[in-house]
């Protein structure tokens, strides 16, 4: 493994990528944190630290020795965003279905040298809190897209907002303090997230982002020291109690998250034999009428294309109605076949009927 050198203030623009043309040396879990804490170590200042472990014990969370010293070195957001970029590498498993997803802790963020969008934005979330920064969880809403993940936080003497992230794509890795309001910070995106469909830098994609969400309250601190996948999170950290925003609505009136809304107002409802689908007779009474429009010129359901020409119209007004577009629609009924699988409920994200 190349060491990238002593971290600095730099932050690049975007997460390590696995090199195509040649493997990268994997490192036993115990050697890949020595590797980090060798690294970070000569950068600790004794009493910093020896707070930092007071902190972590007062938690009532346990890390080795080498995994304090990284946590404890990594004492600000701009230190935990580099950390991301210069270190950690891009993990792709949900690129292909070959692959094994996985929603590692930080620990095995650590262990691996590996994190995708939602485990760098695990790892950024408990340092910072370990640091006492009061970060906040933000999800960027897309449409025929994936959704991304930013920890916010807030410059104490400037007031300013800046956030942690982690990506394969540039320019949509974290940001400085340098924001005035949250929507300026992920207004800072849109131009650079395009659908992972076409990959065209044309077609963008952001549609709205999340009001900032507390993960503490809701799941309390032990996962930040656990050793287990946390699922528990992955699949009920988003529920019908988090609001979101549209970017190109100046009233910035609050939504739900669209597959909530789908399943609060029917519009996916589960079958006889336990799958999820799309009711279509609970849909509005012209959103129907759309739907049906919209999969006559688009064809088959299997076969995806990014709507063009007199489809994408009537996307666009279908989406006035619902909050949502067929395909979205569509693509949150299929996927969550894969909550019900993992054993979690529909009650644990419609919490409130």
């Amino acid at each position: 493994m190349t060491v990238v050198g002593r971290p600095s203030s730099v932050i690049l623009v975007m997460s390590k990528p696995f090199p195509k043309d040649q493997p990268v040396a994997r490192l036993s879990p115990a050697a890949q944190v020595k590797f980090f804490a060798d690294l970070y170590r000569p950068m600790l200042d004794p009493a910093a630290f020896a707070r930092f472990q007071t902190r972590v014990r007062d938690l009532g969370l346990r890390f080795d020795d080498g995994e304090l010293s990284v946590l404890a070195a990594l004492d600000h957001p701009d230190r935990v965003q580099e950390f991301l970029d210069t270190q950690i590498y891009y993990n792709d498993d949900h690129f292909s279905v070959e692959q094994e997803e996985t929603a590692m802790p930080p620990r095995r963020v650590l262990q691996t040298g590996a994190a995708h969008c939602f485990e760098g934005a695990l790892f950024a979330y408990a340092v910072n809190y370990l640091h006492a920064h009061n970060p906040r969880w933000v999800l960027l809403e897309a449409s025929q897209d994936s959704e991304h993940n930013l920890i916010l936080w807030r410059d104490a003497r400037t007031g300013l907002y800046g956030c942690n992230a982690h990506s394969a794509y540039p320019h949509l890795d974290g940001r400085r303090a340098q924001f005035a309001t949250l929507r300026a910070l992920v207004q800072s995106y849109a131009p650079y997230y395009f659908t992972d469909y076409t990959r065209d830098p044309n077609d963008l994609s952001l549609v709205g982002y999340s009001e900032p969400f507390d993960l503490i309250a809701k799941f309390g601190v032990e996962w930040i020291a656990r050793d287990a996948p946390l699922w528990d999170i992955y699949y009920t950290y988003i529920d019908d109690t988090w609001r979101f925003h549209y970017l190109d609505d100046e009233s910035s009136a609050p939504h739900l998250y669209p597959v909530i809304r789908a399943l609060k107002e029917k519009w996916i409802e589960i079958d006889a034999q336990g799958k999820p689908f799309v009711n279509v007779a609970n849909l509005p009474r012209d959103a129907q009428t759309l739907w049906r429009a919209f999969w006559n010129l688009h064809g088959d359901h299997q076969t995806y294309r990014r709507p063009r020409g007199e489809e994408a119209e009537i996307e666009k007004r279908f989406f006035r109605l619902t909050g949502t577009t067929p395909i979205d629609l569509e693509d949150n009924a299929f996927d969550l076949q894969f909550f019900l699988a993992a054993g979690f409920h529909l009650g644990q994200i419609v919490v409130n009927e």
